[in-house]
């Protein structure tokens, strides 16, 4: 926590936090209520110690004047601070009058040291400010190229997906066809994973799974049009998730989805495949379920060892998780467990 204060605290600039009052001003003004914190640092010095060490609580006073708002401000304090202090400190207090001659070279001194302070800490607040400056420039030429980099993966994610597609539709082989579906609707989601990478500008390695999910699963709703009037729910919990395994869960749905809309409904017109994400304990449950006619009457390939079934397992490790199957003839549901490390 302090590491990340301090260079804060060096950066911060009364004149500008009081702008658009004019620079003189804000000074002034903040020269004002370093005295003040003074006064009252003086008046518990006295309670402790009575006219002890009069001119110590100048230092912190034009220490803060001078990195907070710049040299001309701890210049007034120092003055400001001297004077006082020889008018109600020293002998004779409530005068300018000097009953010990050695207080003059010791007023010298505490001078040339104010200033001394003066100078090293606007020195200290000129090289933070150009680290503050230097600092947000490489921050604003990293963004920069992040999003070319973005821009330029987008574009091979559609490229990609055109030449698929393409195939696709010049195909007269219906297997290749359907073959070439599925790899679209993987290569659409990695694209809406990719997307979703830059959601938080504080953690682009991450990705937020509710509004990701649902993305995917309107553009599987959309798909599923093409298996009849299947339709499909989506709900979510909120959760922020490492990029590689969100994209093994937006793949996984993928492929859940697809194998429910293809086999469950063997027979039938209509179908509802639900998808759900949520927290569980102190990991998290994906949940995809449908109300078919269930694995015993589904088609072999379903719950066989085709593609489908190992992409399925694969996606599953990759996620940490660990898939379990309930069905019926009331349908079907795939519930797949992911432990606290897969959560962000």
């Amino acid at each position: 926590m302090p590491h990340r204060v301090v260079p804060h605290l060096a950066e911060f600039d009364v004149r500008e936090r009081l702008a658009p009052l004019p620079a003189w001003l804000s000074q002034i003004a903040f020269a004002i209520f370093c005295l003040g914190m003074e006064v009252l640092l003086r008046l518990v010095i006295n309670a402790l110690a009575p006219g002890a060490a009069p001119f110590a609580v100048i230092y912190p006073g034009i220490l803060a004047a001078t990195l907070f708002a710049g040299w001309q401000c701890g210049f007034i304090v120092l003055a400001i601070s001297m004077l006082a202090a020889w008018y109600f400190v020293l002998p004779a207090p409530m005068s300018f009058r000097i009953e010990n001659p050695a207080d003059i070279p010791r007023m010298l001194v505490i001078l040339l040291s104010g200033s001394l302070v003066i100078a090293l800490s606007d020195v200290f607040r000129q090289a933070a400010q150009r680290a503050a400056r230097a600092r947000k420039a490489q921050v604003e030429e990293q963004d920069l190229l992040l999003r070319e980099i973005d821009h330029r993966i987008k574009n091979n994610f559609m490229m990609v997906a055109s030449l698929v597609d393409i195939q696709r539709r010049r195909s007269e082989d219906a297997p290749v066809k359907d073959a070439l579906a599925e790899v679209l609707a993987r290569i659409d989601s990695f694209a809406r994973a990719h997307n979703h990478l830059y959601h938080d500008p504080r953690n682009v390695g991450a990705v937020q799974m509710k509004e990701y999910l649902q993305e995917l699963c309107d553009a599987l709703a959309q798909a599923l049009t093409l298996h009849g009037a299947v339709t499909l729910t989506c709900a979510s919990d909120q959760a922020l998730m490492n990029r590689d395994r969100a994209v093994s869960i937006g793949l996984l749905v993928n492929e859940l989805v697809t194998n429910a809309a293809k086999h469950a409904f063997d027979g039938r017109e209509t179908g509802v495949v639900n998808v759900s994400f949520r927290r569980h304990g102190a990991g998290w449950r994906l949940y995809v379920e449908d109300d078919g006619v269930g694995l015993d009457a589904a088609k072999p390939q379903r719950p066989g060892g085709g593609l489908g079934k190992r992409l399925v397992d694969a996606f599953v490790r990759q996620a940490n998780g660990t898939l379990s199957t309930e069905s019926s003839s009331a349908g079907t549901r795939v519930i797949v467990e992911l432990g606290e490390e897969v959560a962000r």
